[in-house]
């Protein structure tokens, strides 16, 4: 059955840690029939002086009988925001380990580049958990979401200013090492992996390691003309080829070793014909560690790019 709407009584329960803390209800924008109660902005510029005129908003909403959501999204002038959330039965535990996760865990910025990163505390975790990550450079935006399943990879977007296309190689992102898959077009920009296993600590540490490797390597090179790209990565880029080639060369080791066998006496050279025979097996195994789902594909060899800019106007 649908819960009933929240009533002037129920709010008043819900919110007493909250006001203690010096937070107040909007009424205005709490939603009684779907139980989320909205709290008025704070100001949290005076308790993270390096992040000047940061706001704070609350939400706390019930999932199922006696389980509730609160959500703490940060929001800078600049437009940038960053979300943390929690669950569990009661609001003033909550809000209590809300409060614990510093506002400045949420942001990273550089040179050419300004990072959000958008947590969840779990109880299978130590520290807060990486759900997504927004790197934001001249022009384009990346965007990383972490599956909350365990060796799941996570799924990378890399879009252009609205308005705008860009025009990358798929290995942009590649050549930064064999986790980042190369990049494919899609309907809004392009889309990828990032390869991440391990607990949910471990794949948070990586996560927040490969978003900010990416903010440098996106604010450099696209703040160059995309024939530095090849010269500065060459070397990269043909190691890439070599990565994406290895789930076609599976099946053409297969038909070698298969030839090869009569030719190969087992008196010959000791221990050759197990080394040929172990070959495929070994190219199968590696075409699965450096992705997901292996494409057989014959990938192109990295040439300079002739374009003078990245971005091309949307038609």
């Amino acid at each position: 059955m649908t819960a009933p709407p929240l009533t002037h009584h129920d709010i008043l329960a819900l919110v007493a840690p909250f006001t203690r803390c010096g937070r107040h209800v909007d009424l205005a924008a709490t939603d009684r029939v779907q139980r989320r109660v909205v709290f008025k902005p704070t100001d949290r510029a005076a308790d993270v002086p390096e992040l000047s005129g940061l706001r704070e908003r609350l939400e706390l909403e019930q999932v199922a009988a006696r389980r509730y959501c609160l959500t703490r999204t940060l929001v800078l002038p600049s437009g940038l925001t960053a979300r943390l959330q929690a669950t569990g039965a009661e609001p003033g535990v909550l809000l209590r380990q809300i409060d614990a996760v510093p506002a400045a865990l949420h942001f990273l910025s550089g040179e050419g580049f300004a990072i959000t990163r958008h947590y969840a505390l779990r109880s299978d975790a130590l520290a807060p958990v990486l759900t997504s990550g927004v790197v934001q450079v001249d022009g384009a935006a990346l965007t990383l979401t972490v599956p909350a399943v365990r060796n799941v990879s996570a799924n990378v977007e890399l879009v252009a200013t609205p308005g705008q296309a860009l025009d990358i190689p798929q290995d942009l992102l590649a050549v930064l090492g064999w986790p980042w898959s190369p990049v494919s077009p899609g309907l809004n920009g392009w889309t990828g992996k990032f390869r991440l296993r391990g607990t949910s600590d471990k794949r948070t540490r990586r996560a927040e390691v490969a978003l900010e490797l990416a903010a440098r390597h996106l604010a450099q090179t696209l703040a160059a003309p995309p024939a530095d790209f090849h010269d500065r990565h060459l070397a990269a880029r043909r190691r890439v080829v070599l990565r994406r080639a290895i789930p076609v060369l599976t099946p053409l080791s297969m038909l070698v070793t298969v030839l090869a066998m009569p030719r190969l006496g087992q008196d010959t050279i000791p221990g050759l014909w197990t080394l040929v025979y172990q070959v495929p097996t070994v190219l199968i195994a590696i075409s699965f560690m450096t992705q997901d789902l292996p494409q057989f594909e014959i990938p192109p060899w990295p040439r300079r790019l002739a374009a003078t800019s990245w971005w091309s106007s949307r038609t």
